[in-house]
C-alpha cells in the first residue's frame, strides 16, 4: 500500500496543476498562502451599486469591483444580490451571467470560484455582467399620418442578428441599442414598415411613431343621375385574402376602414343589377364611386314634359285672358227722331 503513496501524489500534483490550465482565459498566476481573486461589473458606478457575498455570509458583503482574498487550495462562492434594478438614468440592468474575457463562466447569479492555487486579477477578470435596457412605446399610422385602427397582431424588432417577435407596445423594455420594426402583421398580413421605423435606444428611452402600409377606404353607390344609392349590398375583398359585407346608408356610402396595401376589389348588388367585381386601390383614391344602371336620366324627360306642358297651358290661359279683357266694348248707333206733322 505504501507504494502507491507516491503514485497518488502524483495524480494529486497533476490534477491541481490542470485546473487552472482548464480555464484558458483566466489571467491567472500562481500563489503561495493567499490568492486572490478580481471581481468587477459592466454597470457604471454612477447608476448604481451591484452587491455581492461571499460564501452566503451575510456578513461578507461588498459593492464591486472588489479584490478577495482567499486561503490557497481552496474553493469560494460569490453571488450577485441585486440582479435587476431601474437606475437614476432611467437604464434597467437585468442579470446575464459571470464572465471571464467575455466568455460564460456561469449563467446564474451564484458563481463558485475556481480552486484558488493562482491569482486571478487580470483586466479580464471575472466580470458580472448585466444586460442595460430602456423602454419603448410604439404607436402606428396609415399611409396619410393618421392614427391606425387596429393596431398590429405583432411586430418584428432586429438589431444585428439579433431579433425579437412582439405584441406589446407600450412601455416595454429592450436592450440599449439601435433596434429596427422590420415588418408588422396586420389584419392578417405583414405589410412591410414604411418610415420611422428605427427605435434608438442607445442612450435613452424612445417613443416612435411607426407608419404601416394601410389605407382608409370608402365606397359611394349612385345611380345614373348621381343620386345616392341607400341599401345596396357591398362586399370587399383584401389583398389579405378576406372579404367583408356591407349595406349602403342614406349618402349610399359605406366605410371600408383601414385596408392592407391598397389594393382590392369591390362588389355592389341592388335590385337586380349586379356591378360585377371592380378593382379598385385606396393608395390612389380613398373613395370608390360605383354608378348602378338604375333611375335618374330614364324617368328625366317624363317629368321635363308634364312641367312644360303646364307652364305652356297656364301662359295660354293668361294670354286668352288678356286679349279678352283688352278687347273694346261695341258701340250703339243712335237714330235721328222724327218728328210728326
Amino acid at each position: 500500500m505504501r507504494s502507491k503513496n507516491p503514485i497518488r501524489l502524483l495524480i494529486l500534483i497533476i490534477l491541481g496543476a490542470s485546473i487552472p490550465l482548464s480555464i484558458t482565459t483566466v489571467h491567472a498566476v500562481g500563489c503561495q498562502t493567499s490568492c486572490q481573486l478580481y471581481a468587477q461589473t459592466n454597470v457604471p458606478s454612477a447608476d448604481g451599486s451591484i452587491w455581492v457575498q461571499q460564501d452566503n455570509n451575510t456578513g461578507l458583503r461588498f459593492a464591486l469591483p472588489h479584490l478577495f482574498s482567499f486561503p490557497n487550495g481552496t474553493y469560494h462562492s460569490i453571488e450577485v444580490l441585486n440582479i435587476t434594478f431601474v437606475a437614476s438614468s432611467g437604464a434597467r440592468y437585468v442579470w446575464k451571467q459571470w464572465e471571464v474575457y467575455s466568455n460564460q463562466w456561469t449563467p446564474t447569479s451564484l458563481m463558485k470560484t475556481p480552486l484558488m492555487i493562482n491569482n486571478y486579477t487580470g483586466s479580464g477578470s471575472f466580470n458580472a455582467r448585466f444586460d442595460k435596457q430602456f423602454q419603448y412605446t410604439l404607436t402606428f399610422n396609415d399611409a396619410s399620418g393618421q392614427p391606425l385602427i387596429p393596431l398590429p397582431t405583432s411586430v418584428l424588432l432586429t438589431s444585428g442578428a439579433t431579433s425579437i417577435t412582439t405584441s406589446n407596445y407600450s412601455g416595454q423594455w429592450l436592450s440599449a441599442g439601435s433596434w429596427t420594426v422590420t415588418s408588422a402583421t396586420w389584419e392578417g398580413y405583414r405589410p412591410a414598415a414604411l418610415t420611422n421605423a428605427v427605435v434608438d435606444l442607445t442612450s435613452s428611452s424612445s417613443t416612435v411613431a411607426v407608419t404601416i402600409s394601410a389605407y382608409s377606404a370608402s365606397v359611394k353607390v349612385v345611380d345614373k343621375s348621381n343620386n345616392p344609392v341607400t341599401g345596396a349590398s357591398v362586399t370587399a375583398s383584401f389583398a389579405n385574402q378576406t372579404s367583408k359585407s356591407f349595406t349602403t346608408d342614406i349618402q349610399g356610402m359605406v366605410q371600408l376602414g383601414h385596408i392592407p396595401l391598397g389594393p382590392y376589389s369591390v362588389r355592389v348588388t341592388y335590385q337586380g343589377q349586379d356591378s360585377g367585381n371592380v378593382a379598385e386601390d385606396a393608395s390612389v383614391s380613398a373613395t370608390s364611386t360605383i354608378t348602378l344602371n338604375i333611375g335618374g336620366a330614364a324617368s328625366a324627360p317624363v317629368v321635363s314634359a308634364i312641367v312644360l306642358l303646364t307652364i305652356f297651358g297656364v301662359a295660354f290661359f293668361l294670354v286668352l285672358l288678356a286679349i279678352k279683357l283688352r278687347s273694346p266694348r261695341p258701340q250703339t248707333t243712335q237714330h235721328p227722331k222724327v218728328r210728326s206733322p
